[in-house]
């Protein structure tokens, strides 16, 4: 079967029920985190009326949220599900949002609606780059279509954390595939991802031109369990740190002073990367 219909029928499957991760306490703390150090590091330093491109961002969660945050911002989310982005629509009708966020279905790697020098950034988060035929060539496609001093920024699914992960759960076929192709899987029915090390990130952006401002890794000190791979529920150790709203801030407060050692980026869940189009 092709491998951008498998990612397609995929995303079909979960679009109805992909915002439900926003309940489970393991991803509230990993998007707490991921807003902490995106708005600080990236948002804030953007003008006023800064415009973006929501690279594979379905169902507009992200989107939906820095609009929110910052009232004179605008964007678009370009994604290659037909029914993540219907559910996008209907959260743009629901906030009224249509004159600010606009949808559009397409590869990332020829984001033929997008004149180069157009976005003030262009963002991709979680497992975009995994689902893709070439990384390179999307963060290529977003370099071209951000403006000079314009931020490109990447959230990807982490090489190391994937041999961990599939350890943990005693799925050693996963832990080969892993190992022997540098792709991947976290249960065994998502399509197989392109994985990444913080170095092989690296190159990616370089061979792209951009300048690396940062490369780090979170969550870094809890990972999910086997249940934070699906929409709904979570895994009791997980539920038994996070759900004490004591040690979900303790741990917020440890991870955001261990963001900055790029050296822990290894041991992110996920790898954030931000560079620099000059």
């Amino acid at each position: 079967m092709n491998y951008k219909k498998t990612v397609i029928d995929y995303f079909r499957d979960k679009a109805k029920e992909y915002d439900l991760v926003d309940n489970q306490v393991y991803w509230k703390l990993s998007d707490k985190l991921l807003w902490e150090f995106f708005s600080t590091n990236v948002l804030q330093k953007l003008p006023e009326n800064f415009s973006f491109i929501d690279a594979g961002g379905g169902t507009g969660r992200w989107s939906i949220k820095i609009l929110e945050e910052f009232p004179y911002s605008t964007g678009l989310i370009y994604d290659l599900s037909e029914d993540m982005l219907e559910q996008a629509r209907e959260k743009i009708r629901k906030y009224g949002l249509g004159d600010r966020l606009n949808t559009m279905q397409g590869d990332i790697k020829d984001i033929c609606a997008a004149d180069s020098n157009s976005f003030n950034l262009a963002f991709n988060f979680h497992n975009v780059l995994g689902f893709v035929d070439s990384p390179t060539e999307v963060i290529k496609e977003l370099a071209r279509v951000v403006k000079p001093n314009g931020y490109v920024v990447s959230l990807v699914p982490n090489w190391y954390h994937n041999i961990f992960f599939n350890i943990f759960v005693n799925n050693f076929r996963l832990v080969d595939e892993a190992v022997s192709s540098g792709r991947g899987r976290f249960t065994e029915d998502m399509p197989s991802m392109n994985l990444f090390t913080p170095d092989s990130i690296k190159k990616v952006y370089k061979d792209c031109g951009l300048e690396i401002i940062t490369v780090s890794g979170f969550p870094v000190t809890i990972y999910p369990g086997m249940q934070e791979t699906q929409l709904r529920g979570s895994s009791n150790h997980i539920i038994n740190i996070l759900d004490n709203e004591e040690m979900f801030n303790k741990i917020f407060d440890l991870e955001k002073a261990m963001f900055t050692n790029s050296d822990l980026a290894a041991r992110g869940n996920q790898i954030f990367i931000m560079g620099i189009k000059y």
